[in-house]
């Protein structure tokens, strides 16, 4: 038997933003005032991500996005013009869509979109400008190389995609970026970046934007909608489901993926309360030697809900340098294989505060306000993912937790990152 010892208190009373969702030429619009912030951020979501892009094509959506950032407007660099007024620019290539968030000062804020809005609507695809992104993204894949947890998430994602080119590494490969040229950016730009299904999210003072700004954003893309590129990745056929990978790293890790609800699912609010269990536990049960602090250990041990991917999972990893590999690495499986079959007793109450707590720090910042404002809109219909959250864990129960762990919890694919030597 597991037991949850643990006193039962009630969930905190949560404060929201009020939220505003509306629909402009096909695009879904999500606002988030807040007069007490002095930034406003906003994010734009548009359906031109991996399943975009060809096989032979891998970083193409990457090398488009950076290229777009990197793109003048008034004879400075989009990036550097924006934080040359204290704002910052950046995206997120994810299977489905590419996100880019640019954050400013509320009296900046018109400035900043208006250059945004200038540098989307009218690229830079020249020769220097996509080799510059190239490089600046070959150097983002070598430099990810090197974290261990990086390397294994990309391997499980490929295992678990199946097809449509959704698991394929984000900013591509040194040797796949080589072979994309100018024309291959400049076509994927003309034939991806609609309206279709996209998505503008604001948070913070979005009174600084006004109406014009948002309408100018909305009328860079073209209308239309796109259609994913067909390409099947072959999936695994081993029983095993291991991985194995060998980079510069110091000591072994263990990353392990399970297939997880999404936010729509009635699994969705166990399933936080069940990451938060296993987080404490596998923290509790790792062999943490006394010169490491709590704070280092827990990046070192922890369980990752990707609810916010359009394929959900759930993420557990080790760092082997916490204690004995060998011994860590099984208990912690072994942990996760007892939970799925031994029946829960005893109050979760505190698991829920904490899944929770973990929720609402998460979604904090105006950048986290803003991504989640707009994945809830896009797939719920709703953005008030604030209190929709909340309510879902509040109502969880042992039952459901552990219905939830035997549902997701069977079959997990193994990532090994291991040092070259040794």
């Amino acid at each position: 038997m597991l037991f949850a010892t643990l006193a039962a208190t009630s969930l905190p009373a949560l404060a929201t933003t009020p939220i505003s969702v509306t629909h402009e030429s096909g695009v879904t619009v999500v606002t988030q005032a807040d007069p007490s912030a002095s930034l406003v951020g906003v994010e734009l979501a548009i359906p031109a991500g991996l399943n975009r892009q060809q096989l032979s094509q891998s970083g193409l959506a990457a090398l488009t996005a950076e290229s777009i950032l990197r793109t003048q407007v008034s004879g400075v660099p989009l990036d550097e013009a924006i934080e040359a007024r204290g704002g910052s620019a950046r995206y997120t290539v994810e299977p489905t869509g590419v996100r880019f968030y640019v954050e400013a000062l509320a009296v900046d804020a018109p400035a900043v979109f208006d250059a945004f809005a200038t540098a989307l609507s009218a690229p830079d695809f020249s020769g220097a400008t996509v080799t510059a992104a190239r490089d600046a993204l070959i150097r983002r894949v070598e430099s990810e190389q090197q974290e261990p947890l990086a390397v294994g998430v990309e391997m499980l994602d490929l295992a678990q995609a199946g097809g449509n080119n959704t698991g394929m590494p984000m900013f591509g490969t040194p040797g796949s970026l080589v072979q994309l040229a100018p024309a291959n950016v400049s076509a994927f730009y003309r034939a991806f970046y609609r309206r279709g299904g996209a998505s503008i999210s604001a948070a913070g003072r979005v009174d600084a934007l006004g109406a014009r700004t948002i309408a100018r954003l909305v009328a860079v893309l073209p209308q239309g909608a796109t259609p994913v590129v067909k390409t099947r990745v072959q999936g695994l056929t081993s029983s095993h489901r291991e991985l194995v990978a060998r980079r510069d790293v110091n000591a072994p890790w263990l990353v392990v993926q399970y297939a997880a609800p999404s936010v729509t699912s009635t699994d969705y609010g166990p399933m936080l309360v069940l990451a938060a269990f296993l987080r404490r536990t596998l923290g509790d049960i790792a062999e943490v030697p006394g010169t490491i602090s709590p704070t280092a250990a827990s990046g070192a041990v922890g369980a990752l809900y990707n609810y916010d991917s359009s394929q959900s999972s759930l993420v557990l990893y080790v760092d082997g340098s916490i204690g004995e590999p060998n011994h860590t690495f099984s208990t912690a499986l072994s942990v996760v294989n007892i939970l799925s079959a031994t029946r829960l007793e005893g109050s979760i109450e505190q698991f829920k505060r904490i899944a929770a707590g973990d929720f609402t720090i998460g979604a904090s910042t105006l950048e986290a306000r803003a991504r989640l404002g707009g994945i809830f809109a896009r797939r719920t219909g709703s953005a008030d993912y604030l209190d929709a959250t909340l309510r879902a864990i509040s109502a969880t129960t042992p039952a459901d937790l552990q219905r939830v762990a035997r549902r997701y919890l069977g079959r997990p694919t193994i990532a090994l990152v291991l040092p070259r030597s040794g």
